[in-house]
């Protein structure tokens, strides 16, 4: 696919491996020299969420949803669609958008990914490097004849007053339940919640909503 003023670039597979690659057409001209430089870079890795195209919706300000096939880029953190397959791919800036069933808000003029709301929500950063082969090593260099690679992570906040706050780590995450922080630690231990994991945090925030608004 495509994207408006950008290289043409696609994403494939590789078939020894199976690696999921990016591939970047370049087609350049010098007319004062009169030279021609035609080549094509590949990847391992890409910089879009969950390495592909998908359908996916945005809401409007009426609250009808608009059906897409979009692309969400986590390096640039910008949304790709496509409205006709025989143009070339859009940016846009929406508020919001789901992809492969996973909800992006737009706070403090960056995506995060909705995973838990309540009295505290909780938002998840999705983060994507470009690591060169021909930089110094990092120990996240592709291996065999790739460029380099798209290496992705992740971060967890809150949502707090408007203004998105990343969760501390280690013992202070827990200083955030207040008089509520024996129960919850109590929660994680017998439970054995693992607080560094989405899923870790999600159950330990709804336990806090239970402990906040009991049935």
């Amino acid at each position: 696919m495509q994207i408006a003023g950008s290289s043409d670039s696609k994403i494939v597979v590789n078939k020894k491996n199976g690696d999921t690659t990016f591939q970047a057409y370049y087609n350049s001209r010098d007319v004062v020299n009169n030279t021609h430089q035609e080549f094509t870079k590949t990847y391992k890795g890409t910089p879009f969420f969950k390495n592909g195209w998908y359908k996916g919706k945005i809401s409007t300000e009426s609250g009808k949803d608009m059906e897409f096939l979009m692309a969400f880029n986590v390096q640039k953190n910008e949304l790709y669609i496509v409205e006709d397959i025989n143009k070339d791919a859009i940016a846009i800036k929406p508020e919001a958008f789901t992809i492969m069933g996973h909800h992006f808000s737009k706070f403090e003029n960056a995506y995060y990914e909705v995973i838990h709301i309540s009295k505290n929500t909780l938002l998840k950063e999705h983060s994507c490097i470009l690591h060169s082969s021909s930089t110094d090593k990092t120990g996240y260099e592709a291996s065999g004849d790739y460029e380099g690679e798209f290496v992705k992570s992740s971060k967890f906040f809150i949502l707090k007053d408007e203004s998105v706050i990343q969760l501390p780590r280690s013992k202070n995450f827990l200083n955030l339940f207040g008089d509520k922080k024996p129960l919850v630690e109590q929660y994680v231990k017998a439970n054995n919640i693992n607080l560094k994991t989405e899923n870790g945090l999600v159950s330990t925030f709804k336990y806090y909503d239970s402990l906040e608004n009991p049935q």
